[in-house]
């Protein structure tokens, strides 16, 4: 048996304030400690800026097409690379060509393999003295050439064990420096939990944390995009919550991945042309997906090829048996990365800079099109468009040119049907990247198509098959005709694009 009392105890009115005041202190640190979500940025106040990463200076129709696209205002060109040999460091690699005008240029040193690796040998002021003296020949340089410098960037992968002695290299570099010469660096997603990252951030204006290419997969069966929304979220507040004026550094860029038969990595390539090879007779492709549960959710995409016979492809050799693994970006992957970063970053947003500025000699990037779709938040759509060009080299010779002139990659294999007048065909040859096949069709009497294959005498359709076409891609198939082809074509594409939506059409 058990007994209950109740009883109250008179309060005063001072143990009545102190219990009030006790409930607001309470309060007022669960207020605190509540994280909320900044006012998020709309798509017209976020300045755009391009990281430019080639040995070669940007040409000036691309930095041109740049600013009228993307209305960017800044551009991160890689001006050289510092190097440790010998005991010795030198600036290498200097850009060559005329710089950009008419954009505030930051100039950028990276770091060599071999600085990477003896880092921790390095004097930090003998770093700062070689960056500083580099930096001066080039504004020299800039000086001549009418080129805008605002500002020194330094990206050197630091170990975030030694975030310590980075900070001093910084702190050097800052006292060589112009009054007024903006001062940065790139940042690592593994330096957000170190205690040491603020006070080396204090050393600089702003930082460009790279938001990508955290991990490279030293194996073949790990499933690790450049780039994952699922990430963002994450890297975006601990930028925020750093309270350092930053830029968001996005990916644009795709890349290759070689492993020998047993799976482990060989090599990554950063330029390799993915139509080149998805082109190679030598490499099947074995599995192609998104990096993330759907394609809608915004996602790179993974092609795997296994190469049938040792060969070479775009300039990277490789066995039989070899996996490459081409990574892939899309225009949704960028464009969800973008929206978090409008969404989440906050107040010390200076901008979103993507990597890299797209030119017309970078196949592995996504195009100037496909960036300025993804960073307006508007919907991407493939469009196919399919022409017949007369062959200046042969009379009866025909060109059959297919392109993808939209936004988003067809992918998961592509289907197009070109009606033709039976006995018109007299030979067919397809170039590398697709198949061609000559076809008979009927109508039947459920009045459906039926499609029978056959020679081309007496084919009247010409289906052409890839495994993918991506943005600006072309395919081009050779025909020998007996006549001229219709004035209007007849013609069926059927696809899925990188973005999860079916794409048909029948014209």
């Amino acid at each position: 048996m058990s007994f209950t009392f109740r009883f109250r105890l008179p309060l005063s009115r001072k143990t009545l304030l102190v219990c009030v005041a006790i409930a607001l202190m309470a309060a007022a640190g669960t207020i605190a400690n509540f994280r909320r979500k900044p006012r998020p940025w709309q798509i017209h106040e976020v300045p755009i800026a391009f990281w430019a990463w080639r040995n070669q200076s940007p040409t000036e129709k691309d930095v041109r097409a740049a600013i009228e696209t993307t209305h960017a205002r800044a551009l991160f060109l890689r001006a050289g690379q510092i190097d440790y040999q010998d005991k010795k460091l030198r600036r290498i690699r200097a850009v060559t060509g005329s710089l950009p005008t008419g954009i505030d240029l930051h100039l950028v040193y990276n770091g060599t393999r071999s600085l990477l690796a003896q880092l921790e040998t390095v004097d930090p002021n003998k770093l700062a003295s070689t960056i500083a003296l580099a930096f001066q020949e080039d504004i020299s340089r800039a000086d001549q050439e009418h080129a805008r410098i605002v500002g020194l960037q330094i990206d050197i992968d630091v170990p975030t064990r030694l975030l310590g002695s980075y900070e001093k290299t910084l702190r050097a570099l800052r006292g060589q420096l112009k009054t007024g010469t903006q001062l940065s660096i790139t940042g690592l997603p593994t330096w957000m939990q170190s205690s040491q990252l603020q006070s080396t951030l204090a050393q600089v204006d702003f930082w460009v944390p790279q938001f990508y290419g955290a991990e490279i997969p030293e194996r073949v069966d790990q499933i690790m995009p450049i780039s994952s929304p699922k990430n963002l979220d994450r890297l975006v507040d601990s930028a925020r919550e750093l309270n350092k004026p930053f830029y968001a550094g996005l990916s644009a860029y795709g890349c290759a991945l070689l492993y020998n038969a047993a799976g482990s990595l060989i090599s990554l390539r950063g330029e390799m042309d993915p139509a080149t090879i998805a082109a190679d007779p030598n490499l099947e492709l074995i599995d192609q997906r998104p990096f993330e549960d759907s394609a809608k959710a915004g996602s790179e995409w993974r092609f795997e090829y296994r190469a049938r016979a040792d060969g070479v492809t775009d300039g990277l050799a490789m066995h039989a048996g070899d996996a490459l693994v081409v990574d892939l970006p899309s225009t949704e992957s960028l464009r969800a990365s973008a929206r978090i970063v409008r969404e989440l970053a906050g107040d010390k947003l200076l901008g979103i800079c993507v990597f890299r500025l797209p030119a017309s000699v970078d196949p592995a990037t996504l195009n100037l099109e496909q960036v300025a779709t993804a960073l307006s938040d508007r919907d991407s759509s493939a469009n196919i468009q399919v022409r017949f060009k007369h062959s200046e080299a042969e009379d009866r010779g025909w060109l059959l040119e297919i392109e993808n002139t939209g936004t988003a990659s067809a992918v998961g294999g592509l289907r197009v049907d070109v009606d033709v007048d039976v006995g018109t065909i007299e030979a067919i040859n397809p170039e590398r990247g697709e198949s061609a096949e000559t076809i008979y069709h009927i109508l039947t009497a459920a009045n459906t198509l039926a499609f029978t294959p056959c020679s081309p005498r007496r084919a009247n359709t010409i289906r052409i098959n890839a495994a993918s076409l991506r943005p600006g891609q072309m395919l081009k198939t050779k025909l020998v005709l007996t006549t001229l082809p219709p004035q209007v074509l007849s013609v069926s594409v059927e696809t899925q694009t990188d973005a999860g939506d079916r794409y048909m059409i029948t014209v």
